[in-house]
């Protein structure tokens, strides 16, 4: 991997750099550590699974590759991290991903799934106007609160796949289908949408995505999200999902009409969460209070 945090409890990653590591660690333990044989090591923790890592190359370049990375240690590291095995075999940085065939595999409650929903419901406004700026689909109050609901009843912070640096994208995922007929959503989606609806949306002056007034009977635009998928490439994580759009008419089967692959920025999502100067709004306070109302209580 190429990123790394100090601490399991903050969510604040960076880039594996020397000058970067040397600030942040004042090369001092317990990062900087000498093992028995007397040979320095250097140690920091997982963004995605909290686990401590060990980070080769730092001083010396490796044969294989000209930069430095972090590679997981089996075994906890005094005052650096515990070692929790089920989030590093789930970790999308292990060597050790597993796939049981079943798309939506769960883990057991611990210390990672109570973090992630931890920065889930104290950031939610983050989240919902990242997801509008990675998607395209603008979420206002009813469609969060209906997204929480369904999270909720999936559990969706138990999703094995789940990490600190995807929230909000999986949060999407464990959403399953919503209705998004007169919601807002970004003009060249709607535009494509519409193009491909047969005749039965509109795009209105006020920017949202509406049944055509000569379409009689009942409409339904719906969304979900499907094809998780990680790799890691060169030391750095790519993630994506594939955005679905369907439509139904009346009692017809609902028609899938357009699909787009998500990228998941995590970068933008680690310096949205760190930002300091980001400003509240009624929005922004009603999308945290329906979070707490909704998420509050499993948060311990």
């Amino acid at each position: 991997m190429n990123v790394y945090k100090l601490s399991a409890k903050t969510q604040a990653y960076y880039l594996i750099e020397k000058n970067d590591y040397e600030q942040r660690t004042a090369r001092r333990p317990p990062w900087y550590k000498t093992n028995a044989s007397g040979n320095p090591q250097y140690f920091a923790v997982c963004p995605a699974c909290n686990n401590p890592i060990q980070i080769l190359g730092l001083y010396k370049a490796l044969a294989n590759t000209p930069n430095p990375y972090g590679k997981h240690c089996g075994s906890p590291v005094y005052g650096v991290g515990i070692y929790d095995k089920e989030a590093y075999l789930w970790c999308p940085y292990s060597n050790n991903k597993r796939d049981d065939g079943d798309g939506r595999p769960r883990r057991a409650p611990g210390i990672l799934t109570q973090q992630i929903l931890s920065i889930l419901v104290n950031h939610f406004d983050k989240v919902v106007w990242l997801l509008g700026k990675s998607t395209g689909v603008k979420i206002d109050e009813e469609l969060a609160k209906r997204m929480l609901q369904q999270y909720r009843r999936e559990e969706g912070w138990l999703y094995a796949r789940a990490t600190l640096m995807n929230i909000p994208w999986v949060f999407a995922y464990m959403s399953d289908f919503q209705a998004i007929l007169f919601k807002r959503i970004d003009k060249t989606l709607a535009e494509e949408l519409v193009s491909r609806s047969a005749g039965r949306l509109n795009y209105s002056e006020n920017g949202l995505v509406i049944k055509d007034a000569v379409v009689k009977g009942y409409v339904e635009l719906g969304i979900y999200n499907t094809l998780h998928h990680s790799r890691v490439v060169n030391d750095e994580l790519v993630e994506t999902m594939d955005m679905v759009f369907t439509l139904r008419q009346e009692k017809e089967a609902p028609t899938e009409i357009y699909r787009q692959t998500v990228g998941f920025d995590f970068n933008y999502f680690n310096n949205l969460v760190n930002f300091s100067n980001w400003k509240s709004s009624a929005f922004n306070d009603a999308l945290l209070a329906l979070a707490k109302e909704t998420l509050g209580d499993l948060v311990n």
